[in-house]
């Protein structure tokens, strides 16, 4: 009769031929993002680990056994890592992971053949992936201001990986160099209980992140415009409430700059709507380079748009809107080898009031630059 850790065995080597499955479909169908393949082929290794402890006794030696698992329980939480970096931007290179894993096997080596070393052999190679898996735990978490519960179960499964491990590579370490049965039993026991456990956990967390991040994303899409890659109607509309209540809790001076492209119609007729795509573009491309990274810009239609801004004071706050034009004025767009002269019109209104909405104030900077345009355009006009 086979041994219940045989089964547990084969139950962790299916589910990671599964996974890496999964990740490598959500590779080639979520734009082919490398992190999605980094976690394919962090289970694919996680899957010859499994075959590795399955097929243990084909082995003629137990050390090339020991070597190839450790090497590849490393390769395996590695990788998962580099994917996690890769997924959040973090600025972690490669080549550090790569050396980080390169000693891990050398010391597992060094203590198999070497100088043969009981605990030391067990335990570093775990010691190794306990340090990645914390790193990868930290990065999750640290990922965003306000982590997502996708996140923050990914990562709190990753900390609970790591502390298995971490309880599994102390238990070896105590046996020093004598072998005892009894730390091994219950080496063995938190191998086979707790961290199928933990990894299956973690696993599923990663799964739910990702399909968390695609559901992100398709809703960003659905509040974007897709030719200035601003945020269209709705997305302003829904972003600039949350965003005026922040601001206006914190005292910062907030401004709603409403503005348009004069005689955008006469573009349209000289250079076809082509060209008036190309200016839509490049200007709320020239805009987005001269506003806060943190100030809201949408696209209300046509060639209308709206700024919502913060600054530390109410002259800065007034002053974007005139700095905005003159650069817009002094700026021509290019458009083949033509060069379009344009200018545009503004409508600013300061929202200092706790209760007024976005709409009101969207009125309020409308009426301001209807003002503008009605006087004879190319100008700033403050509600």
């Amino acid at each position: 009769m086979e041994s219940p850790f045989t089964y547990i065995l084969i139950t962790l080597f299916f589910s990671s031929i599964l996974l890496s499955i999964i990740f490598y479909m959500t590779w080639q169908t979520m734009g082919k993002q490398k992190y999605a393949l980094m976690f394919s082929l962090s289970f694919l290794a996680s899957t010859v680990l499994w075959a590795n402890a399955l097929f243990k006794s084909l082995f003629l030696s137990h050390n090339l056994y020991w070597m190839i698992g450790c090497s590849v329980s490393m390769l395996s939480v590695l990788l998962g890592t580099w994917g996690h970096c890769l997924r959040t931007n973090t600025p972690f290179h490669p080549a550090i992971l790569l050396v980080f894993g390169i000693i891990g096997m050398a010391l597992t080596y060094f203590f198999t053949f070497i100088s043969p070393h009981l605990g030391l052999r067990m335990s570093l190679y775990l010691y190794i992936d306990v340090v990645l898996l914390m790193i990868t735990s930290v990065v999750i978490i640290k990922h965003r201001k306000q982590p997502r519960p996708a996140e923050i179960g990914a990562s709190i499964m990753h900390f609970l990986f790591a502390g298995c491990l971490f309880i599994a590579a102390s238990i070896a370490l105590f046996q020093g160099n004598v072998f005892d049965a009894e730390l091994v039993k219950l080496y063995s026991i938190v191998n086979f209980t707790a961290l199928p456990a933990a990894y299956v956990g973690m696993s599923v967390f990663v799964i739910y992140m990702l399909a968390s991040d695609l559901a992100e994303e398709m809703k960003l899409l659905a509040m974007t415009d897709s030719l200035t890659n601003c945020l269209n109607r709705r997305g302003f509309y829904i972003q600039a409430k949350q965003k005026m209540i922040e601001l206006q809790n914190q005292g910062q001076h907030i401004c709603l700059i409403y503005w348009d492209i004069d005689k955008f119609k006469t573009i349209n007729d000289q250079f076809g709507h082509a060209g008036g795509d190309q200016v839509l573009i490049s200007i709320s491309e020239l805009i987005k380079q001269h506003i806060k990274k943190d100030d809201l810009m949408g696209r209300m239609g046509g060639e209308e748009f709206v700024i919502l801004i913060d600054r530390t004071c109410y002259e800065d706050a007034t002053h974007v809107a005139e700095r905005l034009r003159t650069m817009i004025q002094n700026t021509p767009i290019h458009f083949g080898e033509q060069r379009i002269r344009i200018s545009a019109s503004f409508g600013v209104v300061e929202l200092g009031e706790k209760d007024i909405s976005i709409e009101q104030a969207i009125n309020l900077a409308d009426n301001a630059l209807y003002k503008a345009k009605s006087s004879g355009r190319n100008k700033v006009v403050f509600s």
